[in-house]
C-alpha cells in the first residue's frame, strides 16, 4: 500500500506526507471504523521504512517495501486485539515496549501499529506513555482509534493527530471496486456504508443482501406489523448479519426524510425502492422520520456497548411502529 493507492482522504494524506519527511515520532489516526485508517497507516508505514522513495511516497519496489507487501518486514510489528477479548490485553503493550527498545533488523528505525488504541484500557494506555514521550532509536508509533474521546489526554497529547473523515458514496464505491466488488453490488453498497468502505465490504455477500432485501420489505409497511411478527422479525435479523439489516434501516429512513425535504428519493436505489421511499415519503411528517432515524441509530449505539441483541432489536421495531402510528405514548 502507498499514498498514491489510497482512495479519498487527500487532506490527511497530504498531513502524512509532510509529516514523514520529518519523521514524527507518534501519530494517532482517527476515524469511525471502516473508514480506511489501517489503509492510510499502512501508505504511511511503507513510506517511513522506503529505502529509495520520490515524490513523498513509498516506491513500491525496494526490499523494504516487497517485504511490507508480503507481510513479513522485521521492523513492523503490529498490535490488535485478539477475537475472543474486548480489548488489547496489556501484555501486548508491555510485548511492543520491548520490541521496540532492540535494534532494527532491516530498516533504519523500528515503526509500530496499534489498531484499535480506543480497545486499550487505562492501564494498557499510561503503559505507553513512556514511550511516547521517548521512542528508542527514532521508532515510530501508530495509533489508530475510532474517536480522540476514546483516548486518554495524556495519550493524545504526545501524538500528532490526523483525522479521516466519511468518504462520499463514488470514493466507497471506487474502494469497493478496487477490492474486487462488481460495480452494480458497489453501487448498492456505497450508500449502506455510513462513508465506511470496510463496513461497505462487510454487508456484501447473500445473506448480507437476504437481509436488506427483508429489511426494506417490512420498513413500508412497519405500521401494519403486530408485536408478534415484530419479535420474529428482530429474532430473524438477529441470527443473520444485523449490520446488513441495521445500515439498510438507517439508509431507509434517511431517503424518507431526504424525499420528504428536498422532493426526491436519494440515487442509486433501484425503481420498487425509490417508489416505496416516495410513498412513505409523501405521508410523512420530517419530526417523526428523525426520531426514527434517532432510534435506530441509538440502538447500533447500544449493540456497540455490548447491548442484549434481540431485546434491543425487538424494542427498537416496537418503537418505530409507534412512531409510524403516531402514538407517541409508547414511543
Amino acid at each position: 500500500m502507498r499514498f498514491a493507492d489510497v482512495i479519498g482522504h487527500e487532506r490527511a494524506v497530504a498531513r502524512l506526507r509532510a509529516a514523514a519527511a520529518r519523521t514524527p515520532h507518534a501519530v494517532l489516526v482517527l476515524g469511525p471504523a471502516g473508514v480506511g485508517k489501517r489503509a492510510v497507516a499502512d501508505a504511511f508505514v511503507a513510506r517511513l521504512l522506503c529505502a529509495t522513495p520520490a515524490d513523498d511516497d513509498a516506491c513500491g519496489a525496494c526490499a523494504h517495501c516487497t517485504r511490507l507487501a508480503a507481510g513479513t518486514h522485521p521492523d513492523l510489528h503490529v498490535v490488535a486485539r485478539d477475537d475472543e477479548r474486548r480489548d488489547i490485553r496489556i501484555e501486548q503493550v508491555r510485548g511492543l515496549v520491548r520490541w521496540l527498545a532492540l535494534q532494527p533488523l532491516m530498516a533504519a528505525r523500528k515503526v509500530a501499529i496499534v489498531d484499535g488504541a480506543h480497545e486499550l484500557n487505562e492501564h494498557g494506555q499510561n503503559a505507553l506513555l513512556k514511550t511516547l514521550e521517548e521512542p528508542p532509536g527514532g521508532s515510530v508509533l501508530i495509533l489508530l482509534a475510532a474517536a480522540a474521546a476514546l483516548v486518554l489526554p495524556t495519550v493524545r497529547s504526545r501524538c500528532r493527530l490526523v483525522r479521516l473523515d466519511p468518504l462520499d458514496d463514488d470514493a466507497v464505491a471506487r474502494v469497493l471496486a478496487a477490492r474486487g466488488v462488481p460495480p452494480d453490488e458497489a453501487r448498492v453498497l456505497a450508500p449502506l456504508a455510513e462513508g465506511a468502505p470496510g463496513r461497505a465490504l462487510a454487508l456484501g455477500g447473500d445473506a448480507a443482501a437476504a437481509a436488506r432485501t427483508r429489511a426494506l420489505a417490512t420498513l413500508p409497511r412497519l405500521a401494519a406489523q403486530d408485536a408478534a411478527a415484530l419479535s420474529a422479525l428482530a429474532q430473524e435479523w438477529t441470527r443473520g448479519p444485523l449490520d446488513a439489516a441495521l445500515s439498510t434501516t438507517v439508509a431507509w429512513y434517511r431517503d424518507v426524510l431526504h424525499a420528504r425535504v428536498a422532493g426526491d428519493a436519494l440515487p442509486l436505489r433501484n425503481r420498487d425502492v425509490a417508489a416505496a421511499v416516495a410513498a412513505a415519503a409523501a405521508a410523512a411528517d420530517p419530526a417523526r422520520v428523525l426520531r426514527q432515524l434517532a432510534t435506530v441509530c441509538d440502538t447500533i449505539a447500544a449493540l456497540e456497548r455490548n447491548a442484549n441483541r434481540m431485546l434491543a432489536v425487538e424494542a427498537m421495531l416496537l418503537q418505530l411502529r409507534a412512531l409510524e402510528r403516531g402514538d407517541e405514548a409508547t414511543a
